[in-house]
């Protein structure tokens, strides 16, 4: 069992605080905010270039595994030039380490994962969703589904009432993959480095705030 408090939230949060001239001029554009802030890394720092950030993403709190509902978030390694699209990056990266952890806890308990799935608004980054490849090291496959859990009801219901015959059934009817990212061994070896210090973070900041 291994959850966030934050993940998409923590984006929007940083989109409504700290990018709303970006958000006019993506408008102009055509294009969301979010793919806006992702192109504008991509062309000032680099896409596969990973900021000089650390964002613990506790803004609600800490979830598993440390289960600490008055924990803090914190950015560090902010200075005069940091920009918006570095801090915007910087909590993808902040959220990604935090599922990392949560995957390295959940090895000590002999649970493997051949590879993971991905529903909501961030499946559709692909920024993001090769980042998580990258950091957990796992293919990662993006659904075309939305909301996994209605869809999950509605498979299970299909069952009970004689529509599906079993989940494998139900889910070559109602689960749709749109595209499979695959870890890069350099860039998950570049993330590694840095989460080094990312884990080291909760503690120095947890007796602070």
């Amino acid at each position: 069992y291994a959850f966030l408090y934050t993940g998409g939230a923590l984006l929007q949060w940083c989109v409504n605080n700290f990018a709303k001239q970006e958000k006019q001029l993506a408008k102009e554009q055509g294009i969301s905010v979010n793919a806006y802030l992702e192109k504008k890394y991509a062309e000032t720092v680099g896409e596969n270039t990973p900021t000089d950030l650390l964002v613990l993403p506790h803004f609600a709190g800490a979830a598993t595994p440390y289960m600490d509902n008055d924990a803090k978030g914190a950015i560090l390694g902010l200075n005069i030039n940091t920009s918006v699209e570095d801090i915007y990056r910087g909590c993808m990266e902040g959220v990604v380490y935090e599922m990392y952890l949560n995957l390295q806890a959940l090895k000590k308990s002999d649970i493997k994962f051949e590879r993971l799935h991905a529903t909501g608004g961030g499946a559709h980054s692909a920024v993001w969703m090769q980042m998580k490849a990258d950091m957990l090291n796992l293919p990662i496959v993006a659904l075309k589904t939305v909301d996994a859990g209605t869809v999950g009801s509605a498979m299970l219901t299909g069952i009970a009432i004689g529509l599906f015959k079993d989940l494998e059934d139900a889910a070559a009817h109602m689960v749709e993959e749109t595209r499979c990212y695959e870890p890069r061994k350099d860039m998950h070896e570049l993330y590694q480095k840095i989460y080094e210090r990312y884990e080291r973070v909760y503690d120095a900041v947890r007796p602070l705030v």
